[in-house]
């Protein structure tokens, strides 16, 4: 049993009923890509708390008068910024160790410096004509 397995536990009648969303309704959201129930091997449709949740979210923006290819659009682009919020914090953290191992060089070659720096002395030079 897979993690998925384990989360998606509501039949689509118990989906239904705990979201207040009637099953043909649950349906036409599957298949314009608005959730995607796990599927037994059976081909049951198998819901998670979240899976509930969203069809709950998407009958709230319905009732807004958003239609359902709107929503599919504002779930598409929150995925996307979610992705991308993602790959900055992971860009943050490159750029963090970087930075550090850049510092860490840094600190290298100048102790490397001192092994050929020669100190000058204030002696003056006599120049000869």
């Amino acid at each position: 049993m897979n993690n998925e397995d384990s989360k998606a536990i509501y039949f689509i009648s118990v989906a239904s009923t705990l979201s207040g969303i009637h099953q043909q309704t649950i349906r036409t959201y599957e298949q314009k890509g608005l959730i995607k129930p796990f599927r037994t091997g059976g081909g049951t449709r198998r819901y998670s708390q979240e899976d509930i949740d969203k069809l709950i979210q998407i009958q709230n923006l319905s009732q807004r008068g958003i239609n359902l290819d709107g929503i599919k659009i504002i779930y598409e682009m929150k995925d996307k910024i979610e992705e991308l919020q993602s790959k900055i914090i992971s860009l943050e953290h490159e750029m963090s160790t970087q930075k550090v191992d850049s510092r860490n060089k840094e600190r290298e070659i100048h102790q490397s410096y001192k092994n050929e720096i020669v100190k000058k002395t204030n002696k003056s030079i006599k120049k000869t004509n």
